[in-house]
């Protein structure tokens, strides 16, 4: 009897749905972003971040994404720009070289695939809640994840002073994410 319970406890517990943590692939994968300065639209992109990612479909809840962001691995294809992003009016790399996020809480979203979760964003010495909604598609030892969010910008201090003018940078910046991911 006792042999039973244990062999039934035992094939239950390989048998459960276990999340499974993920590897980003260099290749093919970016965390990208779209503004615009007086009309003018760019686009711009981390080269360095590193995400911690744990994700079982069968149970969303169990979802966990934290990510490094190294701020001064940011491109947009402008020198001039590039240099401005980097000084205490942006996001002042010399003394806030990494930006976090880090999900909250997760749950199921409406569609097959999709995740809703809260999440924290913490850029220079401020932290705000945040939406963030993936879709997440696994097909075995490989998977992607892809999101797109809205960061308002002013309330992490990114453009004051004279950039602080919402007519000048918008205040909300479009930021996407597109990851190629494999299972460690």
């Amino acid at each position: 009897m006792i042999r039973t319970a244990l062999a039934i406890a035992l094939f239950a517990a390989a048998g459960a749905p276990r999340a499974a943590d993920w590897s980003m692939v260099a290749d093919g994968s970016s965390l990208a972003f779209a503004s615009s300065y007086d009309g003018e639209a760019f686009n711009g992109r981390f080269q360095r971040f590193t995400p911690a990612i744990t994700i079982d479909p069968a149970n969303p809840a169990a979802t966990r994404i934290e990510v490094s962001i190294d701020v001064a691995s940011v491109g947009t294809d402008n020198e001039e720009r590039d240099g401005t992003l980097a000084t205490p009016e942006f996001f002042w790399t010399g003394k806030f070289p990494n930006a976090t996020f880090r999900t909250t809480a997760c749950k199921a979203g409406a569609t097959a695939g999709a995740i809703d979760c809260e999440a924290s964003l913490t850029i220079r010495d401020r932290t705000a809640a945040m939406p963030f909604n993936l879709r997440f598609e696994a097909a075995g030892d490989r998977a992607t994840l892809k999101a797109a969010a809205k960061v308002d910008r002013i309330a992490f201090d990114i453009g004051t002073g004279e950039w602080a003018d919402t007519d000048l940078i918008p205040q909300f910046v479009d930021v996407t994410v597109d990851l190629v991911l494999a299972r460690k």
